[in-house]
C-alpha cells in the first residue's frame, strides 16, 4: 500500500454497537476526516443497507479552530 492510501485510510474511524433488546439490528458509526471537517453516519445494521444511513452530522475543521495543511509528498 502506498504512503497516501495509508494516509486516506487514517481519515475513518468504525464503531459498531451490538445487538440489543433495544437496538435488535445493532448500529455502526462511521466517522470520516475529509478535506473540509468531520463527518459522522450513524447505520441500523446492517451498514450497507439500501436506506442509508438514519441519522448524519458534519463540523467544518473552521467552526473546531482548526487549521488544515496540506500533506507534503516525500
Amino acid at each position: 500500500m502506498s504512503n497516501t492510501t495509508d494516509k486516506m485510510l487514517d481519515r475513518y474511524v468504525y464503531l459498531h454497537i451490538e445487538p440489543t433488546d433495544d437496538m435488535p439490528n445493532g448500529i455502526t458509526i462511521h466517522v470520516k476526516l475529509d478535506d473540509e471537517g468531520v463527518v459522522v453516519d450513524a447505520w441500523d445494521e446492517p451498514a450497507d443497507a439500501v436506506d442509508g444511513a438514519i441519522a448524519s452530522t458534519y463540523k467544518l475543521y473552521s467552526e473546531m479552530g482548526v487549521e488544515v495543511k496540506g500533506i507534503e509528498d516525500d
